[in-house]
Order: structure tokens, then C-alpha cells, then sequence
């Protein structure tokens, strides 16, 4: 059995028209090669703060430590951000585990307490 297959002129990508996808590729990976480079450099100059200021965005100087020790191609300050928004919701939770166990302590009479 024979099959022919036909192409229209429209259906075949032309040469130019894959060139230009290639070189868009290749200049889209420079770009984001060389933003996550800049990120990583601007995370290792965080190194030189103190540990005060570095608490003050959420962070410790483990923290920069374990994200400049992940590989090249991961960007370090995504990392930095996840770990910053990841210890202050666990902190959020502590305060309200605590603020219901302080509920549970003062118990039910503590509702009809007469507040001065």
C-alpha cells in the first residue's frame, strides 16, 4: 500500500521563519541565564548584611546560605522569597495555635466574666 502525503505551501515552515525560532530561543535563554545570575549575585551580597537586618525580610543567614547552594540554573531569590513567606505563615500559625490554647486554659467561665 502506497500513501502520498501533500504539503500546501502554507502547511511547511519556511527556512527563515525556524532560524528566527531558533535564534528567539537561544537569546530567550541568554536572558533568563543571565537574570538568574544577576539574582544570585544580589543574593551573595546579602551575606554581608547582619543578622538583625536580615530578620527584619524574614530571612537568616542560613537561609542565603542553603539557596546559594542550590544549582546554578535555580534562581536564589525565588528560593529566599519561598523561605521568607513560608516562616512567617508558620509563625502566623503558632500565634493562633497559642491564642487557642490560651482559650482553652481560661475555659468556659471565662466567657460570663464581667469585663471592667
Amino acid at each position: 500500500m502506497t500513501t502520498f502525503e501533500t504539503y500546501t505551501p502554507h502547511a511547511r515552515v519556511s527556512r527563515g521563519r525556524q532560524i528566527l525560532t531558533i535564534g528567539a530561543g537561544v537569546a530567550g535563554a541568554l536572558v533568563t541565564r543571565f537574570r538568574i545570575w544577576k539574582n544570585r549575585r544580589s543574593v551573595a551580597r546579602l551575606l554581608q548584611w547582619d543578622a538583625h537586618m536580615l530578620r527584619d525580610i524574614g530571612l537568616t543567614e542560613g537561609d542565603v546560605y542553603s539557596a546559594l547552594a542550590s544549582r546554578a540554573d535555580q534562581d536564589a531569590s525565588v528560593q529566599l522569597s519561598m523561605r521568607s513567606l513560608e516562616r512567617r505563615y508558620a509563625n502566623r500559625a503558632q500565634a493562633q495555635d497559642r491564642l487557642a490554647q490560651a482559650a482553652e486554659l481560661r475555659g468556659p467561665a471565662a466567657r460570663y466574666e464581667r469585663k471592667a
